[in-house]
């Protein structure tokens, strides 16, 4: 690893930068699982979709 970068020195819980670091890399990584699982849905509904006529409103046959 590098010389520069310390994990133990940047999350250090003895200090208000390390656990000022924890938090925010607590929010982040809860940022990219909310993003992550709205992608995921989204992706979902629009499979659902596909598998209707629009029209009608009535299931297409699959084939």
């Amino acid at each position: 690893m590098s010389d520069r970068f310390n994990i133990k020195e940047v999350f250090n819980s003895q200090t208000m930068r390390g656990r000022a670091n924890v938090a925010k890399a607590t929010w982040a990584s809860l940022g990219l699982v909310y993003v992550l699982v709205k992608m995921h849905r989204r992706t979902s509904k629009r499979r659902e979709t596909k598998l209707y006529c629009k029209g009608c409103q009535q299931a297409m046959p699959q084939g």
